[in-house]
C-alpha cells in the first residue's frame, strides 16, 4: 500500500506540476503520456529487436511444432532451447507495457480519489468519470473514448501481427488481434475518462513509433 501511495503521490505531483503550466488536467495527462513513451522508447527498440529475432527463428519453430505435434511437452522443451540458443525472450515484448503499469495504476487511484479536483474536465468530459458523449438509456451511456481506444488497440495489434510475419490462424499474435481490443473495450468502458485518455494516447503514440521503426527497417 505504501508503494501504491508513493506512486499515486508522484503521479498527482507530476500532473499538478504540468497542469500549472498548461492550465488543464486533460492536456497534462496527454503530455505525461508522451513523456512516458519517450522515456521507454529504448525499450520499444529492444522490443522490436526481439520481434525481429522471433521472425528469424519462426521457420525453425514451425518445424518443431510439426515434428512434436503429438508431444506438447517435448515441443515446449525444444522451443525453450531454441529461444535460449538465439537469445530470445518471448516475453520481452511485454516490457514496455509492464513499465507503464505503475503510472497507469497510480493515475487510476488518483482519479478515483480526492487528489484531483472533481471538476477537472477536458473537452466534453469529466476526467474522473466515463466520458459519456450521450445517454442511450437512464443507466447506459455512449462512451466514445473506450471505443476510440479499442480501435487504436486493433491497429496496434494489426501492426504487431503483421510484423511477426506469421499469418497462421493458430498464431497467438493472430488471435490477439481481436481478443485484445475487445478486452480493452470491456476494461475501459466504465473507467474514469482520464485513465482511458492516458491509455488511448499511449497506444496512438506507440502505433506512430512502430510505424516509423518498421519504415526504417524497410
Amino acid at each position: 500500500m505504501f508503494k501504491i501511495q508513493f506512486l499515486v503521490d508522484l503521479a498527482v505531483n507530476l500532473l499538478k506540476g504540468i497542469t500549472n503550466i498548461v492550465g488543464n488536467y486533460g492536456v497534462a495527462i496527454i503530455i505525461l503520456t508522451i513523456m512516458m513513451r519517450i522515456l521507454i522508447f529504448p525499450l520499444t527498440l529492444k522490443q522490436e529487436k526481439s520481434m525481429k529475432k522471433m521472425r528469424e527463428i519462426q521457420p525453425e519453430l514451425d518445424k518443431l511444432k510439426e515434428k512434436y505435434k503429438d508431444n506438447p511437452q517435448e515441443f515446449q522443451k525444444r522451443t525453450a532451447e531454441v529461444y535460449k540458443e538465439n537469445g530470445v525472450n518471448p516475453l520481452g515484448g511485454c516490457l514496455p507495457l509492464l513499465i507503464q503499469m505503475p503510472i497507469f495504476v497510480a493515475l487510476y487511484y488518483a482519479l478515483i480519489g480526492n487528489a484531483i479536483p472533481n471538476d477537472a474536465t477536458f473537452l466534453w468530459f469529466n476526467l474522473k468519470k466515463p466520458d459519456a458523449l450521450f445517454q442511450i438509456t437512464n443507466t447506459l451511456s455512449f462512451n466514445l473514448l473506450p471505443i476510440l481506444n479499442t480501435a487504436a488497440t486493433f491497429v496496434q495489434q494489426k501492426i504487431m501481427t503483421g510484423s511477426t510475419g506469421d499469418k497462421q490462424e493458430n498464431n497467438p499474435m493472430q488471435s490477439m488481434l481481436y481478443t485484445m481490443p475487445l478486452m480493452m473495450l470491456f476494461i475501459f468502458y466504465r473507467m474514469p475518462s482520464g485513465v482511458t485518455l492516458y491509455y488511448l494516447f499511449s497506444t496512438i503514440f506507440s502505433v506512430i513509433q512502430q510505424y516509423f521503426i518498421m519504415k526504417g527497417r524497410n
